[in-house]
């Protein structure tokens, strides 16, 4: 095994998102901040330095995917703006062509092409 190899250290942070049952009131979307904002702040004082993202709550849990692509990209940019120097890399993993669609869409929304933190998408 090469020594770069023996270097890396991945880790699993698991959260467990706000059931909205299509319905998202300002509890459900405080709640998924949290658990965008937590797990950042989870890996970086672990060390990491990427992170990656499914769809949090989007699946049996309810809540609309056009509503939480704003809170996962708005709490990203917001610790990124913070906490700039701490990550290299965060990918958000979709299975949805929709679910791609949407972060395609919102993505220049909060990562404008000019902007100091830049997506790499």
């Amino acid at each position: 095994m090469s020594k770069s190899r023996l270097n890396f250290c991945p880790y699993v942070v698991h959260t467990v998102g706000p059931i909205a049952q299509g319905r998202v009131t300002a509890a459900e979307q405080g709640a998924l901040r949290s658990c965008y904002k937590n797990s950042l702040q989870t890996a970086t004082s672990s060390g990491a330095r990427s992170v990656a993202f499914p769809c949090i709550s989007t699946g049996i849990y309810g809540y609309p995917p056009e509503q939480a692509v704003h809170e996962a990209l708005a709490t990203v940019r917001d610790f990124l703006d913070e906490h700039h120097e701490k990550l290299d890399r965060i990918i958000f993993c979709v299975f949805l062509p929709a679910d791609k669609d949407l972060y395609l869409d919102n993505l220049p929304l909060y990562f404008p092409a000019d902007a100091a933190v830049r997506s790499k998408l």
